[in-house]
């Protein structure tokens, strides 16, 4: 009896099943990438608000050195009198033991974070190192200097006339900081008054050839 030929033909595979199995491969592929770059993405992110969060911290750390610098500079010893202008009283000029600045109320937070605003005023050398519960109006009582800062080292910003109505925010070491209209500045305390002073009239000239700057004791001195 003749055994059977058997066929030993290769075995077809549908082209269907082959695009299916490459699909699948893809999809597998496109899936392993995905979680990869989502791990580094979250991983990036991490590190994006850890910077941040050291940045801030150094912010904070260089807003609070330039503070204590502020504070340090406004507690300075005043220094002499500028013989260029009217800061320090002269013997005479000095005003009335009845027109002197009362006792302003015990100052309450730093500037850097009360109701002042100092934002834009770069001519401020010196911010206060702390203020009133709010402005209090004053007077001056003669021509003064307004400065940069709580000294008579400080740059002379602009100037005061005599009767000028100003709002004192601040009182340091025998200086005021005040604002008038819209621009800030020191002025020693001696110099202002919480009333209003009376308007100065003009003395007569002693003599025809004396210069009118010297007619007045309380002219602004060159």
């Amino acid at each position: 009896m003749e055994g059977r030929r058997v066929s030993h033909r290769g075995q077809k595979y549908n082209p269907l099943f082959i695009l299916f199995l490459c699909m699948v491969a893809a999809v597998i592929v496109m899936l392993i990438i995905s979680i990869t770059l989502g791990a580094k993405l979250g991983s990036a992110n991490k590190k994006l608000k850890t910077a941040e969060a050291q940045v801030e911290e150094l912010k904070q750390t260089v807003a609070q050195l330039e503070d204590d610098l502020d504070i340090a500079r406004g507690n300075s010893p005043a220094t002499p009198a500028d013989p260029t202008g009217t800061d320090v009283p002269a013997p005479g000029d000095a005003p009335a033991p009845s027109d002197q600045p009362t006792t302003p109320t015990t100052p309450t937070t730093p500037a850097a974070s009360s109701w002042l605003d100092l934002s834009g005023h770069n001519e401020i050398k010196v911010k206060p190192s702390s203020l009133l519960s709010g402005f209090t109006t004053y007077y001056t009582t003669a021509n003064v200097n307004v400065r940069s800062g709580p000294g008579t080292n400080y740059d002379r910003i602009a100037s005061a006339a005599y009767g000028t109505k100003v709002d004192v925010a601040a009182r340091e070491n025998g200086w005021s900081f005040v604002r008038i209209g819209s621009s800030y500045g020191w002025i020693s305390s001696d110099y202002l008054s919480t009333t209003q002073p009376q308007p100065q009239t003009p003395a007569a000239p002693t003599t025809p050839s004396r210069p009118a700057e010297a007619t007045s004791g309380n002219l602004n001195r060159p």
